[in-house]
């Protein structure tokens, strides 16, 4: 018997194959199994790409690069290792990675008699055959600093999507003669390439590389540069930003990163590996924008995010016209060469004439609205109303004003009822004037599942965004969450995934993610996923409220009130925070404070909106099945915020058993009638 190597909270059973968590199976898929043993043989020294390549995949010269990333990020997930300050596996930029954590037993003398090679020795045997990869004269536009080599930045494990992805099986190995041959052709090839230029009005242009279609399958459009010293085109530049994303997330089958993951980025200098390793993607678009006078000037660079090579690149230059009439042939110019580029399928709409004063009122009213603050919302809609006026036919404004009202409740305005009829009439303006906007359906989701508890409807809403655009993460998360309220938990969790994967570095999905798992009642997984939220950002206020819940779940409501005080302290208050409050402390034993808090909120509930739903959590937290009923039964008239939560949130444990509380669930549609 072989003891189990022993790192920080981690146990590794070689011969059982097996992880643990403090004392906790933990589950790993082979290849990144396989990786976590190679690297602890490797005691520390560099394990290098290649060496990684041939010893999972059995193939030198494969492009495995993405498969290799792949790896590590699923590894670094399990391990809740932070690329940007690790504490088992660092990245050795352009090289490799070792393991850096402090092991209690011997790797080597743990491990079973299995044929593994030294890595050490396999990295000299390699050399040589590495040669045309290392030296096919493309090189790096980062040459990655080795003194910074030790911080790699990029995205912590929170970011990674945790969906199962099916690696490709690599083919069988082919000698090193012929790899070589093959390597050098190929650079012969791509070096006999000639750019050629063509004339888009007067625009300049030079050309990609013809390469071979099918090996491309996702992208990031990072957020382009502004290159004018005037930083109130910033909202000009962002638009173009949104508006590649979203033609070529509806055009095109990649899957496309969201907006709200590649923001991030904006203003930082990230070598590009880090930044597709830490999104999960084959290729990264990245531009730039300088307005000077009448003159405009927009860049656009396409870049194989696997080895930093440039696929096309095209310079657009005008001057005279205004620079919003030019944005919009552009963008769509540059939608279809990155298509044509990645060997993509592409289906393009026709252009439609640009009124510039709508146009202008429309990327200022995205730009307000991406802030998500009440005053910002609110500011965003009087700007679609005024892009509306100028341009009645302006569907994506109306989308876009649908969007604003449905999140406007939650942020303090309107009651849901009034916003959220406001959200229908607009994405309903904005089907019949567009055709089908992924946008207005979503839109129609949650108006469907908030305002009208249709859950048949939401849920053909929902798959209609779907369909119109795969690539939209916010049809995703909502439809996961509507699966969750309906008790498919399963269903609800693909979602979740897939919404993580198009959206790595979203806060808030990632944190619904948790939500998901504590209502599925695996409080265990929902606390790994906040955890790792709070990691990145310890002051995203949705967070702490869901860490609350958690430990209240797992009854530690000492831990759940202080993390609902820090939420209250970070939204700046809130009835629905408070309630959640007054709830703990009635699973804590204290019942007075919790009963204060509820006839506050009661008396509260008279000149300002309060959802009779919060009441109800405080009145089933206290085992008072009559006052709740009364508040639950009131918030199912008056069509209150959170009703749609009330068959599968512990929050109502203390009423699940009355009949009427299982009454008011058939009425509901939430659960068959006996």
């Amino acid at each position: 018997m072989h003891e189990p190597i022993r790192f920080e909270e981690f146990d590794l059973d070689i011969e059982r194959y097996e992880l643990r968590r403090s004392g906790h199976a933990v589950k790993l898929e082979r290849i990144p199994m396989e990786l976590l043993i190679l690297l602890l043989q490797s005691q520390g020294r560099l394990v290098r790409r290649e060496v990684i390549n041939r010893q999972l995949w059995g193939e030198t010269f494969q492009d495995t690069e993405h498969s290799v990333n792949t790896a590590v990020n699923k590894l670094r997930y399990i391990l809740r290792d932070d690329p940007r300050d690790p504490r088992f596996i660092q990245t050795v930029v352009g090289q490799g990675y070792r393991f850096i954590g402090k092991v209690a037993v011997d790797p080597v003398a743990a491990t079973p008699s299995v044929a593994v090679q030294s890595p050490v020795v396999q990295e000299k045997e390699e050399h040589d055959a590495a040669l045309p990869a290392a030296h096919n004269g493309l090189a790096s536009r980062e040459q990655p600093n080795l003194a910074e080599a030790d911080k790699p930045l990029g995205s912590s494990p929170a970011a990674l999507p945790t969906e199962n992805i099916e690696l490709e099986k690599p083919a069988p190995a082919q000698s090193r003669r012929w790899a070589l041959l093959i390597g050098l052709l190929s650079l012969a090839a791509l070096l006999t390439v000639v750019a050629v230029s063509h004339l888009f009005h007067d625009w300049r242009t030079v050309r990609r590389p013809e390469i071979m279609a099918g090996g491309f399958h996702s992208i990031a459009v990072l957020p382009f540069v502004n290159l004018a010293e005037n930083s109130d085109q910033d909202y000009i530049v962002d638009g173009m930003t949104d508006q590649l994303i979203t033609d070529l997330a509806s055009s095109t089958p990649l899957r496309v990163i969201s907006r709200s993951s590649v923001m991030h980025y904006k203003g930082m200098q990230v070598p590009m590996r880090e930044i597709a390793q830490a999104l999960n993607v084959d290729a990264v678009l990245e531009g730039s924008f300088l307005h000077n006078g009448k003159e405009v000037r927009i860049t656009a660079n396409l870049i194989d995010a696997r080895n930093d090579r440039h696929l096309w690149a095209q310079v657009y230059e005008e001057s005279g016209n205004d620079l919003l009439s030019m944005q919009e042939p552009v963008t769509h110019d540059i939608v279809r060469e990155v298509a044509l580029a990645l060997g993509s399928d592409v289906s393009t709409s026709k252009l439609r004439p640009v009124n510039v004063k709508a146009r202008d009122a429309y990327l200022r009213g995205r730009f307000l609205w991406n802030k998500r603050t009440l005053d910002s919302m609110e500011k965003s809609i009087a700007y679609y109303q005024e892009a509306i006026k100028a341009d009645p036919g302006y569907a994506e404004a109306y989308a876009a004003m649908g969007d604003a009202y449905v999140l406007l409740s939650s942020y303090g305005g309107d009651g849901p009822a009034l916003a959220l009829g406001k959200a229908e009439e607009a994405a309903q303006q904005a089907l019949r004037l567009g055709g089908g906007l992924a946008e207005a359906h979503t839109v129609l989701g949650a108006v469907r599942t908030d305002r009208d508890w249709n859950w048949r409807g939401a849920e053909a809403e929902y798959r209609r965004a779907i369909e119109l655009n795969p690539s939209y993460p916010t049809a995703r998360h909502w439809y996961s969450l509507h699966l969750s309220r309906l008790g498919r938990m399963q269903e609800a969790e693909a979602e979740i995934q897939r919404a993580r994967a198009l959206d790595p570095l979203s806060q808030i999905i990632s944190t619904d993610a948790a939500e998901t798992a504590y209502w599925a009642r695996k409080p265990g997984e929902a606390r790994v996923r906040i955890e790792e939220v709070l990691a990145i950002n310890p002051d995203f206020a949705e967070a702490h409220l869901v860490n609350g819940k958690i430990y209240e779940e797992q009854g530690h409501y000492e831990q759940a009130l202080r993390e609902f005080k820090r939420a209250l302290t970070l939204f700046g208050g809130g009835p629905n925070v408070v309630a959640l409050q007054a709830h703990a402390l009635a699973l804590a034993g204290a019942s007075q404070p919790a009963m204060d808090i509820a006839r506050q909120l009661e008396d509260t509930s008279n000149h300002s909106y309060v959802s009779g739903v919060d009441i109800g959590a405080i009145y089933c937290g206290l085992r008072e099945p009559d006052a709740a009923m009364h508040w639950l039964n009131r918030a199912y008239v008056n069509r209150d915020k959170g009703v749609d939560i009330l068959g599968i949130d512990p929050l109502f444990d203390g009423c699940r058993s009355d009949p009427r509380f299982q009454s008011l669930l058939v009425k509901l549609k939430l659960q068959p009638a006996a």
